[in-house]
């Protein structure tokens, strides 16, 4: 990349049966202060409109290009994006939320003045068409590929974070599954050796009755165990102990949050209390799990229900 040339970030967005949010998610893309960047636009097989609403913005913007595939689900979508992507730096927008107009702007600045391989921003989640002004007080942090487990920085969804591009030499989104983001996340992470953090919310996370992620919620779903098999292995295989505990811990914080399903079949339920139980054992001696969860930990040991239901009420 020329010193004078200002990074190519590439923006992927799949899109499915998002009809009626996909035209602001396009334009605040095109609306970026940001200038140099390439949309690609993944119509993921959409039985509605979608894809001629790519076709029609990739007419009007030379930046923007339009895949077209048959349906195979949110990490087809993004692989394919990433087969032909060009940029520097790669970010991923759900076709049903869009950026701050500045997004891409502050991103590749934290990028380029702290020398970092990944930068994450914060979240807004609502219904609104225009993204609220902030008012708070920016804070940036500076982690590096422990620290941001173990200060409990990392988000594991894929999108409100800049990539550099060479992070993902060799990693490919696993396709044909629900939560891939858990099998991935941790991985990009881990390679990178400086992450910034900003408080500042730049994504504006939409919350649709009708997307994948709302229609999970409500039934259970187990397929994330093996992403949180993998990555325990992998750090027992490293012996990286710290992070191997702190993802036992994030595995058991998630079983504490899911028993509350009233969905959830006998064995399911047996399930999440012997892997609960497996990776306690290992955790109790950890000074990874702060003195409250340990408080929970327990009593999730003798009473489940009571603990999961308190969860569940005090974050919603």
């Amino acid at each position: 990349m020329q010193k004078d040339r200002k990074p190519l970030v590439s923006v992927i967005v799949p899109c499915y049966k998002v009809e009626q949010y996909l035209p602001n998610c396009i334009e605040s893309i095109i609306n970026q202060s940001y200038e140099n960047w390439e949309l690609i636009l993944v119509d993921d097989g959409s039985p509605d409109k979608c894809g001629d609403i790519c076709d029609e913005y990739a007419k009007q913007d030379n930046r923007i290009s339009v895949i077209h595939k048959e349906n195979g689900g949110l990490s087809s979508a993004r692989n394919a994006g990433m087969k032909i992507m060009e940029g520097d730096f790669v970010t991923f927008l759900d076709s049903d939320d869009y950026l701050h107009m500045d997004t891409l702007k502050i991103l590749v600045g934290y990028a380029e003045k702290y020398e970092s391989q990944l930068v994450q921003c914060d979240f807004v989640r609502g219904n609104e068409i225009k993204f609220p002004i902030w008012k708070g007080d920016e804070k940036i942090t500076e982690y590096d590929n422990h620290t941001i487990f173990t200060k409990f920085a990392a988000k594991i969804i894929m999108c409100g974070k800049l990539y550099k591009r060479d992070l993902f030499d060799g990693i490919i989104m696993p396709e044909g599954i629900i939560n891939e983001d858990d099998w991935t996340t941790w991985k990009l992470y881990y390679r990178a050796s400086k992450i910034i953090v900003t408080n500042r919310p730049l994504y504006y996370y939409t919350v649709n009755p009708n997307s994948i992620m709302s229609m999970v919620k409500k039934k259970p779903d187990t397929t994330y165990y093996g992403a949180y098999d993998e990555r325990i292995q992998f750090f027992v295989e490293n012996e990286e102990k710290d992070l191997e505990n702190v993802s036992r811990l994030q595995f058991c914080k998630s079983f504490l949050l899911s028993y509350s399903n009233k969905q959830l079949t006998k064995k399911q339920r047996k399930e999440i209390r012997t892997r609960f139980e497996d990776n306690w054992q290992i955790l109790k001696t950890s000074n990874v799990v702060p003195p409250i969860l340990k408080i929970l930990f327990f009593g999730f040991t003798v009473y489940p229900k009571v603990v999961s239901n308190f969860l569940k009420f005090a974050i919603h």
